[in-house]
Protein backbone atom coordinates (compact mmCIF):
# COMPACT_ATOMS: atom_id res chain seq x y z
CA UNK A 1 0.00 0.00 0.00
CA UNK A 2 3.24 2.68 0.37
CA UNK A 3 3.15 3.47 -3.22
CA UNK A 4 -1.16 4.45 -3.61
CA UNK A 5 -0.52 5.98 0.30
CA UNK A 6 2.54 8.19 -1.08
CA UNK A 7 0.50 9.10 -4.14
CA UNK A 8 -2.56 10.76 -1.70
CA UNK A 9 0.36 13.71 -0.25
CA UNK A 10 -1.45 13.32 2.71
CA UNK A 11 0.55 16.28 4.53
CA UNK A 12 0.13 18.62 1.69
CA UNK A 13 -3.34 17.93 1.70
CA UNK A 14 -3.37 19.46 5.48
CA UNK A 15 -2.21 22.85 4.18
CA UNK A 16 -5.18 23.27 2.13
CA UNK A 17 -7.22 23.15 5.15
CA UNK A 18 -7.42 26.92 6.41
CA UNK A 19 -10.09 27.38 3.19
CA UNK A 20 -12.80 25.21 4.84
CA UNK A 21 -12.26 25.87 8.49
CA UNK A 22 -12.67 29.51 7.83
CA UNK A 23 -16.20 29.22 6.49
CA UNK A 24 -16.94 26.96 9.12
CA UNK A 25 -15.55 29.71 12.00
CA UNK A 26 -17.34 32.68 10.08
CA UNK A 27 -20.43 30.89 10.00
CA UNK A 28 -20.13 30.25 13.81
CA UNK A 29 -19.13 26.71 14.03
CA UNK A 30 -18.37 24.63 17.27
CA UNK A 31 -15.42 22.16 17.84
CA UNK A 32 -17.70 18.52 16.93
CA UNK A 33 -18.03 15.13 15.65
CA UNK A 34 -19.48 16.54 12.78
CA UNK A 35 -16.50 19.08 11.67
CA UNK A 36 -14.20 16.17 12.13
CA UNK A 37 -16.67 13.81 9.51
CA UNK A 38 -16.65 16.59 6.83
CA UNK A 39 -13.26 17.51 7.29
CA UNK A 40 -11.81 14.09 6.85
CA UNK A 41 -14.19 13.92 3.84
CA UNK A 42 -12.66 16.71 1.86
CA UNK A 43 -8.82 16.62 3.13
CA UNK A 44 -8.47 13.32 3.66
CA UNK A 45 -10.58 11.62 1.02
CA UNK A 46 -11.41 13.82 -1.80
CA UNK A 47 -7.98 16.61 -1.99
CA UNK A 48 -5.89 12.91 -1.78
CA UNK A 49 -7.95 10.93 -3.88
CA UNK A 50 -7.98 13.78 -6.18
CA UNK A 51 -3.76 14.45 -6.16
CA UNK A 52 -3.40 10.53 -7.01
CA UNK A 53 -5.65 10.45 -9.51
CA UNK A 54 -3.56 13.51 -11.17
CA UNK A 55 -0.51 11.63 -10.30
CA UNK A 56 -2.10 8.60 -12.24
CA UNK A 57 -2.32 11.04 -15.37
CA UNK A 58 0.70 13.11 -14.88
CA UNK A 59 3.48 10.10 -14.23
CA UNK A 60 5.86 13.23 -13.20
CA UNK A 61 9.07 12.30 -12.29
CA UNK A 62 10.53 15.40 -10.90
CA UNK A 63 9.03 17.16 -7.87
CA UNK A 64 5.59 18.08 -7.04
CA UNK A 65 3.00 19.92 -4.63
CA UNK A 66 3.97 17.87 -1.41
CA UNK A 67 6.26 15.51 -2.77
CA UNK A 68 9.96 15.41 -3.48
CA UNK A 69 10.71 12.18 -5.13
CA UNK A 70 7.45 10.91 -6.65
CA UNK A 71 7.79 7.17 -7.07
CA UNK A 72 5.99 5.31 -10.10
CA UNK A 73 2.19 5.23 -10.43
CA UNK A 74 1.42 2.07 -9.10
CA UNK A 75 -0.74 -0.02 -11.37
CA UNK A 76 -4.03 0.47 -10.24
CA UNK A 77 -3.92 3.93 -8.99
CA UNK A 78 -6.83 5.56 -10.62
CA UNK A 79 -9.24 3.00 -9.49
CA UNK A 80 -7.65 3.56 -5.80
CA UNK A 81 -8.25 6.74 -6.29
CA UNK A 82 -11.79 6.80 -7.29
CA UNK A 83 -12.95 4.66 -4.90
CA UNK A 84 -11.07 6.54 -2.08
CA UNK A 85 -13.19 9.81 -3.62
CA UNK A 86 -16.17 7.39 -3.27
CA UNK A 87 -15.48 6.59 0.59
CA UNK A 88 -15.08 10.27 1.13
CA UNK A 89 -18.49 11.24 -0.80
CA UNK A 90 -20.19 8.27 1.66
CA UNK A 91 -18.68 10.34 4.56
CA UNK A 92 -20.00 14.07 3.09
CA UNK A 93 -23.35 11.67 2.93
CA UNK A 94 -23.63 12.05 6.58
CA UNK A 95 -22.82 15.11 7.41
CA UNK A 96 -25.74 16.78 5.07
CA UNK A 97 -26.76 16.98 1.42
CA UNK A 98 -25.47 20.66 0.77
CA UNK A 99 -22.11 19.36 2.05
CA UNK A 100 -22.21 16.10 -0.13
CA UNK A 101 -23.44 18.13 -2.99
CA UNK A 102 -20.47 20.56 -3.05
CA UNK A 103 -18.28 17.05 -2.64
CA UNK A 104 -19.80 15.82 -5.50
CA UNK A 105 -19.31 18.99 -7.46
CA UNK A 106 -15.59 19.10 -6.61
CA UNK A 107 -14.83 15.79 -7.38
CA UNK A 108 -15.92 16.07 -11.23
CA UNK A 109 -13.55 19.08 -11.23
CA UNK A 110 -11.11 16.59 -10.48
CA UNK A 111 -11.95 14.79 -12.76
CA UNK A 112 -11.91 17.42 -15.64
CA UNK A 113 -9.03 18.98 -14.20
CA UNK A 114 -6.99 15.82 -14.87
CA UNK A 115 -8.60 13.55 -17.46
CA UNK A 116 -6.73 13.96 -20.99
CA UNK A 117 -9.68 14.44 -23.02
CA UNK A 118 -10.60 17.39 -21.03
CA UNK A 119 -7.30 18.67 -18.96
CA UNK A 120 -8.38 21.53 -16.97
CA UNK A 121 -5.03 21.49 -15.98
CA UNK A 122 -3.44 22.09 -19.60
CA UNK A 123 -4.91 25.32 -19.64
CA UNK A 124 -4.29 28.56 -17.90
CA UNK A 125 -7.55 30.19 -17.34
CA UNK A 126 -8.98 26.70 -16.52
CA UNK A 127 -6.73 25.10 -14.19
CA UNK A 128 -6.95 28.56 -12.48
CA UNK A 129 -10.74 28.76 -12.52
CA UNK A 130 -10.92 25.27 -11.33
CA UNK A 131 -8.54 26.02 -8.43
CA UNK A 132 -10.03 28.77 -7.65
CA UNK A 133 -13.41 27.30 -7.27
CA UNK A 134 -11.95 23.80 -5.88
CA UNK A 135 -9.60 24.98 -3.13
CA UNK A 136 -11.06 28.54 -2.75
CA UNK A 137 -15.08 29.41 -3.13
CA UNK A 138 -16.53 25.99 -2.73
CA UNK A 139 -14.18 24.48 0.35
CA UNK A 140 -15.33 27.83 1.99
CA UNK A 141 -19.07 27.25 1.63
CA UNK A 142 -18.41 23.82 2.54
CA UNK A 143 -17.27 24.70 5.77
CA UNK A 144 -20.36 27.14 5.96
CA UNK A 145 -22.71 24.75 5.42
CA UNK A 146 -21.05 21.88 7.45
CA UNK A 147 -21.69 24.97 10.52
CA UNK A 148 -24.93 25.51 9.44
CA UNK A 149 -26.49 22.62 7.50
CA UNK A 150 -27.01 24.65 4.48
CA UNK A 151 -25.77 27.98 2.68
CA UNK A 152 -28.27 29.96 4.51
CA UNK A 153 -27.02 33.41 5.05
CA UNK A 154 -23.64 32.53 2.82
CA UNK A 155 -24.79 35.59 0.33
CA UNK A 156 -24.18 38.29 2.93
CA UNK A 157 -22.11 40.50 1.27
CA UNK A 158 -19.29 40.24 4.27
CA UNK A 159 -19.42 36.36 3.92
CA UNK A 160 -18.61 36.10 0.15
CA UNK A 161 -15.90 38.98 0.58
CA UNK A 162 -14.46 36.22 3.22
CA UNK A 163 -14.91 34.09 0.47
CA UNK A 164 -13.29 35.68 -2.30
CA UNK A 165 -10.24 36.96 0.03
CA UNK A 166 -9.83 33.28 0.81
CA UNK A 167 -9.61 32.70 -2.87
CA UNK A 168 -7.54 35.27 -4.12
CA UNK A 169 -4.81 34.06 -1.61
CA UNK A 170 -5.07 30.36 -2.98
CA UNK A 171 -5.33 31.46 -6.80
CA UNK A 172 -2.50 33.95 -5.66
CA UNK A 173 -0.11 30.94 -4.82
CA UNK A 174 -1.04 28.85 -8.10
CA UNK A 175 0.81 29.81 -10.84
CA UNK A 176 3.86 29.89 -7.88
CA UNK A 177 3.52 26.00 -7.19
CA UNK A 178 3.85 25.38 -10.85
CA UNK A 179 6.75 27.87 -11.76
CA UNK A 180 9.61 25.02 -10.40
CA UNK A 181 8.16 22.49 -13.01
CA UNK A 182 8.27 24.34 -16.27
CA UNK A 183 10.42 21.98 -18.47
CA UNK A 184 8.17 18.81 -17.59
CA UNK A 185 5.14 20.46 -18.23
CA UNK A 186 6.34 21.55 -21.80
CA UNK A 187 7.10 18.38 -22.24
CA UNK A 188 3.79 16.65 -21.44
CA UNK A 189 2.00 19.72 -23.57
CA UNK A 190 0.18 21.37 -21.00
CA UNK A 191 -0.03 25.32 -21.05
CA UNK A 192 -0.33 25.95 -17.30
CA UNK A 193 -0.87 29.10 -15.55
CA UNK A 194 2.56 29.54 -14.82
CA UNK A 195 4.00 28.78 -18.34
CA UNK A 196 1.51 31.18 -19.78
CA UNK A 197 2.58 33.99 -17.38
CA UNK A 198 5.98 33.15 -17.50
CA UNK A 199 8.10 33.49 -13.86
CA UNK A 200 7.99 37.16 -13.22
CA UNK A 201 4.09 37.67 -14.34
CA UNK A 202 3.45 34.55 -11.68
CA UNK A 203 5.36 36.22 -9.21
CA UNK A 204 3.55 39.56 -10.41
CA UNK A 205 -0.02 38.12 -10.36
CA UNK A 206 0.78 36.23 -7.18
CA UNK A 207 1.77 39.57 -4.97
CA UNK A 208 -1.30 41.63 -6.36
CA UNK A 209 -3.62 38.73 -5.59
CA UNK A 210 -2.50 38.02 -2.21
CA UNK A 211 -1.99 41.17 -1.14
CA UNK A 212 -5.66 42.32 -2.17
CA UNK A 213 -7.18 38.61 -0.70
CA UNK A 214 -5.05 39.73 2.59
CA UNK A 215 -6.50 43.01 2.57
CA UNK A 216 -9.81 41.77 2.20
CA UNK A 217 -9.35 39.19 4.98
CA UNK A 218 -7.50 41.59 7.28
CA UNK A 219 -11.03 43.48 7.20
CA UNK A 220 -12.88 40.62 7.79
CA UNK A 221 -11.15 39.88 10.55
CA UNK A 222 -11.42 43.54 11.97
CA UNK A 223 -15.36 43.39 11.77
CA UNK A 224 -15.81 40.14 13.35
CA UNK A 225 -12.92 39.83 15.84
CA UNK A 226 -10.27 41.99 18.17
CA UNK A 227 -8.71 44.58 16.20
CA UNK A 228 -5.84 43.38 17.38
CA UNK A 229 -5.82 40.30 15.49
CA UNK A 230 -6.78 42.08 12.36
CA UNK A 231 -3.61 43.80 12.96
CA UNK A 232 -1.36 40.56 13.55
CA UNK A 233 -2.80 38.96 10.54
CA UNK A 234 -1.75 42.35 8.18
CA UNK A 235 1.28 42.50 10.05
CA UNK A 236 2.23 38.60 8.56
CA UNK A 237 0.87 39.10 5.40
CA UNK A 238 3.36 41.70 4.93
CA UNK A 239 6.24 39.21 6.50
CA UNK A 240 4.98 36.62 3.69
CA UNK A 241 4.98 39.09 0.81
CA UNK A 242 8.04 40.12 1.84
CA UNK A 243 9.45 36.27 1.90
CA UNK A 244 7.59 36.13 -1.78
CA UNK A 245 9.85 39.24 -2.98
CA UNK A 246 12.56 37.83 -1.72
CA UNK A 247 12.36 34.40 -3.83
CA UNK A 248 11.91 36.18 -6.64
CA UNK A 249 15.04 38.22 -6.50
CA UNK A 250 17.06 34.93 -6.23
CA UNK A 251 14.86 32.23 -8.32
CA UNK A 252 16.99 31.89 -11.60
CA UNK A 253 19.96 31.62 -9.50
CA UNK A 254 18.23 28.34 -7.77
CA UNK A 255 18.08 24.74 -8.85
CA UNK A 256 14.73 23.22 -9.87
CA UNK A 257 14.92 21.10 -6.03
CA UNK A 258 15.77 24.49 -4.52
CA UNK A 259 12.80 26.55 -6.09
CA UNK A 260 10.70 23.22 -5.20
CA UNK A 261 11.59 23.51 -1.38
CA UNK A 262 11.05 26.95 -1.14
CA UNK A 263 7.76 27.27 -2.92
CA UNK A 264 6.32 24.28 -0.40
CA UNK A 265 7.90 25.92 2.82
CA UNK A 266 6.25 29.63 2.11
CA UNK A 267 3.25 27.37 1.43
CA UNK A 268 3.28 26.02 5.41
CA UNK A 269 4.28 29.03 6.44
CA UNK A 270 1.37 30.96 5.02
CA UNK A 271 -1.12 28.32 5.90
CA UNK A 272 -0.13 26.84 9.25
CA UNK A 273 0.07 30.43 11.15
CA UNK A 274 -3.71 30.95 9.42
CA UNK A 275 -4.71 27.26 10.55
CA UNK A 276 -3.53 27.83 14.12
CA UNK A 277 -5.25 31.12 14.38
CA UNK A 278 -8.70 29.59 13.02
CA UNK A 279 -8.30 26.84 15.43
CA UNK A 280 -7.55 28.74 18.20
CA UNK A 281 -10.57 30.70 17.38
CA UNK A 282 -12.90 27.58 17.59
CA UNK A 283 -11.64 26.43 20.50
CA UNK A 284 -12.82 29.92 22.15
CA UNK A 285 -16.30 29.54 20.50
CA UNK A 286 -16.69 26.12 21.64
CA UNK A 287 -15.70 26.86 25.15
CA UNK A 288 -18.27 30.35 24.96
CA UNK A 289 -21.07 27.81 23.76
Amino acid sequence: MKPYLTHLRLPFQFLLSPIFLWGYLLAGGTLNATLLVAYLAFHLFLYAGGTALNSYYDRDKGPIGGLAHPPPPPKYLLEFSLVWQLIGFLLALTVNFTVAAIYFVMFWMSIAYSHPRIRLKGHPFGALATIMLGQGILPFYAGWATARGNLDGGAAPGVILAALSATLIIGGMYPLTQIYQLDADAERGDLTSARFLGVENSFRVAMISIAVGGAGAVYIAATNFFWWEAVGLAVFLLIFLAAVMRWRARFHSQTVMQNFKTVMLLYACVTLPFLAWIFLRLVVATWQA
